[in-house]
């Protein structure tokens, strides 16, 4: 009989392999402190993750809602009253008979349209509002900026 490194026991009198296993007598749980480690690491990762995503999201609509708030403000303080100017001195060029009834028509045609375009960018701007105060508190929403079309044209007839 012979003593192995191992305190494992074989005969000697048998040809072939010997096979020593060792036996933990005590077990100091490092595979379940890695498996907790890597769920931990795991965890920190996917915070880290929705703290970027909330960021990202949080300035995306602030973006939209800042665009929406300029583009409303531009129609409602510069091309809304400029186009009421130009209406009323077409009204004061038809009454010198200097421009006909179809220019005067074409020039209410196109107020009506900046107007229509200032009501577009007012909602605009209230639901990149709402986009922005759903994502402040915590329940983003994907409500994008829509272009505005503007069917205002800057050229008078009969110029």
């Amino acid at each position: 009989m012979r003593v192995s490194s191992h305190k494992t026991f074989a005969y000697s009198s048998r040809s072939g392999y010997e096979v020593g296993v060792k036996l933990p007598i005590f077990d100091w749980g490092d595979l379940q402190r890695d498996a907790m480690s890597a769920q931990t690491l795991a965890a920190v990762n996917q915070l880290d993750a929705t703290i970027r995503s909330a960021g990202s999201s949080l300035r995306e609509n602030y973006a939209a809602y800042r665009t929406a708030y300029d583009i409303s403000t531009h129609y409602k303080d510069e091309v809304i009253p400029l186009r009421k100017v130009i209406s009323e001195e077409n009204v004061l060029r038809y009454n010198g008979m200097l421009i006909g009834v179809f220019e005067l028509l074409a020039d209410s045609r196109d107020q009506i349209g900046a107007v229509i375009a200032a009501i577009a960018a007012e909602q605009q701007f209230w639901l990149a509002d709402a986009a922005l105060q759903a994502t402040l508190i915590g329940r983003p929403t994907s409500i994008g900026v829509a272009a505005i079309s503007s069917t205002t044209s800057n050229t008078a007839a009969g110029h």
